[in-house]
């Protein structure tokens, strides 16, 4: 199945995922929502638990509660399994819920690690996160990553807040999570000619350097909608994608996000 045959081919069939999830929900799965407790801990008491507010705590903690309670569905010897798996659909809800808070509150990539597993329930979700390459395999390769770097035209060192994707000119750039086309410029200095997109869960993303803009401002598009060109365009020294991610007003590292729906993707297709 080709990649973006993916997300049309979940959204025909979620009812066969939940169901399927239902199915294989396991202690081992169980176990990821109780890490998710522990971590939450950790963090507030750490020097970055400003992050972790009371609300992100509340959440973790009900949704080890309901963990709890799954794990007790799973093991019970009770005979009325209608009954049982109508309690198992409203706690995996429930979970969902919670989840969503969840993901608008983590600040970065490393926090969603913990909920790889809860995911493979959910994986329409993950179309609403920057969770894919903006473009198709085999187009480009990685020619800078997110961090201090040597600017390659100003020959200073600087923070680079994104990733550069260089590809020949004009191949398609797609945007990487559902969302809403927040603005559109063009300009011959820095991201040149570039587009930002606003998502779900606090999440942006910005594409740089293009050729051809496909979209309009205010435009809803889909994941791996088309909506631009590779370009060169602004303070650029060949052609290539700059591709940036921010979570909540802060740019963040994107590269762990350019596998995430394919890495989940994968485990639902081995079960």
């Amino acid at each position: 199945m080709k990649s973006f045959q993916i997300a049309t081919f979940f959204r025909k069939n979620s009812s066969f995922w939940l169901l399927k999830s239902l199915q294989s929900v396991s202690k081992k799965r169980i176990g990821t929502i109780v890490f998710l407790l522990l971590l939450a801990l950790f963090y507030v008491n750490s020097p970055i638990s400003k992050v972790w507010n009371d609300s992100l705590v509340e959440t973790t903690i009900a949704m080890d509660g309901y963990g709890e309670q799954l794990e007790s569905n799973l093991n019970s010897t009770a005979n009325d399994t209608v009954i049982l798996k109508k309690e198992r659909v409203q706690l995996l809800r429930n979970i969902e819920e919670k989840l969503v808070a969840y993901l608008y509150q983590i600040p970065d990539y490393s926090y969603i690690a913990a909920l790889e597993t809860y995911l493979e329930y959910a994986p329409m979700i993950l179309e609403q996160i920057p969770s894919t390459v903006p473009l198709e395999k085999g187009d480009y390769w990685l020619s800078s990553e997110y961090g201090v770097r040597k600017h390659p035209i100003f020959r200073k060192r600087k923070k680079h807040f994104g990733i550069d994707l260089a590809a020949t000119s004009d191949r398609y750039v797609y945007a990487s999570a559902s969302g809403t086309v927040l603005s559109i410029t063009h300009s011959q200095k820095g991201y040149g000619t570039h587009i930002i997109i606003k998502h779900r869960f606090g999440f942006e993303t910005l594409y740089g350097h293009l050729n051809k803009v496909l979209v309009s401002e205010g435009q809803t598009v889909a994941q791996h909608e088309l909506i631009a060109t590779v370009g060169t365009t602004g303070s650029s020294t060949g052609f290539h994608l700059h591709y940036e991610v921010v979570k909540n007003g802060i740019k963040i590292d994107p590269i762990y996000s350019l596998n995430l729906k394919r890495k989940i993707y994968k485990n639902l297709f081995r079960k």
